[in-house]
């Protein structure tokens, strides 16, 4: 039975690690940490900021997924601009993990008293690897079979594995932002690199296109609805996410469906039929703390045990003297803030 989980294990993961339209991770709190979508986003509010964000996905299975991510952003507002700097893991099954670091720059411009247009640029270093020790071969199946035991593996394609690699990975974004409403667009992996672990192998990422857009509704003094939706095309893949927060100060109550499938005849959109998303955080002038939990509708069902994310954000309290002495419009955003 061991012997057999094992295999059932190994061969998922081999499908996860060789798969060529490899998928971006799939977040549900989209906007709690901006930074990841877009480096348009790279200090639009004239603020420094730090983020955090941590997703526990299908805790029941073997197939576990766990993604954390620190982001920062300073602001130059005296030169009109953002930096931001991201760091993050992505921890696949037991053996397969990807580190990055990304580092943004964004330059904004003021259309009117109203409207702000933001450009963004990033760069990131990737570094994944794979655990061999988690690794169970076929012939090795067959020798505990016999002997009760796994012995050394003689399968040709274990010799065909690297320990890890490194590549380069390019984005860019833009961003328009308005009292009342924002308009984003973003293309991840520009330059295609190459994240095969296996010799003489290419295993291309796909460029992943996305773009979104909100709306701020107020009801009355310190309550408004956002709805927001997110549209991602990767590969083969793709999804429409919809939902919705009512902000009822300090409270923030929200509501969204990852997966909705562009193309209902493909064979792809199936499995792009996700998740119903619960979510609760309190948002204030300095801080922001956000949980969310979803409720799998794919072929997993409830039992993969759903996802759980949380999320971050603090206003930090740094003066570099890069703040504007002043501004010639004294802006609201509609920025999201989950």
């Amino acid at each position: 039975m061991r012997a057999g989980l094992t295999f059932n294990f190994c061969f998922v993961l081999l499908l996860g690690a060789l798969s060529l339209s490899a998928q971006d991770p799939q977040l549900s709190q989209n906007f709690a940490n901006p930074l990841l979508i877009s480096p348009a986003f790279a200090g639009l509010q004239d603020q420094n900021k730090v983020y955090l964000t941590h997703r526990n996905q299908w805790p029941n299975q073997s197939a576990n997924y766990q993604y954390s991510a620190t982001g920062v952003e300073v602001s130059l507002g005296k030169i009109n601009s953002g930096i931001g700097l991201l760091v993050a893991t992505d921890k696949q099954f037991s053996s397969l993990q990807t580190n990055l670091v990304t580092l943004q720059y964004a330059y904004h411009a003021n259309l009117n008293e109203k409207t702000l247009f933001s450009m963004g640029i990033q760069g990131a270093a990737v570094f994944r690897s794979l655990d061999y020790a988690h690794l169970t071969y076929g012939d090795q199946l067959n020798q505990f079979i016999v002997n009760g035991s796994l012995a050394s593996t003689t399968d040709p394609l274990s010799s065909q594995y690297v320990n890890a690699i490194h590549y380069g990975d390019l984005s860019a974004g833009l961003l328009l932002n308005h009292a009342n409403y924002w308009l984003g667009a973003t293309v991840h992996h520009i330059n295609r690199p190459n994240q095969s672990l296996i010799r003489s192998s290419d295993e291309l990422i796909a460029p992943k296109y996305a773009l979104m857009a909100g709306l701020n509704i107020p009801l009355s003094y310190g309550k408004s609805l956002k709805p927001a939706i997110y549209v991602k095309n990767q590969g083969a893949f793709g999804q429409l996410d919809l939902g919705t927060s009512l902000q009822l100060d300090p409270l923030v109550i929200g509501f969204s469906y990852r997966g909705l499938p562009l193309n209902k005849n493909s064979a792809e959109s199936i499995s792009s039929r996700e998740s119903l998303i619960g979510q609760i955080g309190i948002l204030n002038n300095r801080f922001s703390f956000g949980y969310s939990y979803d409720f799998t509708v794919s072929g997993l069902g409830v039992g993969a045990g759903g996802a759980h994310e949380l999320s971050f954000s603090y206003i930090l309290n740094w003066d570099f003297g890069q703040r504007k002495s002043y501004q010639r419009y004294r802006q609201s955003f509609a920025c999201p803030k989950f």
